[in-house]
């Protein structure tokens, strides 16, 4: 039963990424080239070829194909470990299912679909996406839990 709850937050996250990409993309190019939601949060459209951060975005046009065929390896991986394992199923669902939306917009598009941006007057964080989210929040319950939830071995 509890690996009904890995298969639901992996398709969650990759529907609501996927979702929340798709509409951005479709209203911005249409519409906008911004939109200020807060004055330290505003949806801006950026299209990342690189990985984390837009590192080594400058690799060719072969590397987002090979980064979507890794990320897609490593979800399965950790799909299989959560299973195996028994244990964080939740928490592996969100890391997978970011991976899969991410590696998704770079078959579908050479680059992923970033469009949220937060930022202070001039210093902006690198602009993100759900997926990024929900693999940020995926890794920081699996280290709290590892940390902080393990018993005593004597």
């Amino acid at each position: 039963m509890k690996n009904f709850y890995l298969l639901i937050f992996f398709i969650l996250v990759v529907l609501v990424d996927q979702i929340s990409k798709n509409f951005i993309q479709n209203y911005m190019l249409n519409n906008f080239s911004e939109i200020e939601i807060f004055p330290f949060l505003k949806l801006t459209l950026v299209y990342n070829s690189g990985i984390a951060f837009g590192m080594l975005n400058e690799l060719g046009k072969l590397m987002p194909t090979i980064f979507a065929f890794i990320a897609i390896l490593i979800a399965l991986l950790i799909l299989i470990w959560s299973i195996y394992n028994k244990k964080y199923y939740i928490v592996m669902g969100l890391i997978a299912g970011g991976a899969v939306g991410n590696a998704l917009d770079r078959f579908r598009n050479q680059a992923v679909v970033d469009f949220i941006d937060i930022y202070w007057k001039n210093y902006h964080w690198p602009t993100f996406n759900i997926a990024d989210i929900s693999i940020s929040l995926g890794v920081f319950f699996f280290i709290y839990a590892e940390f902080f939830n393990r018993k005593e071995i004597k």
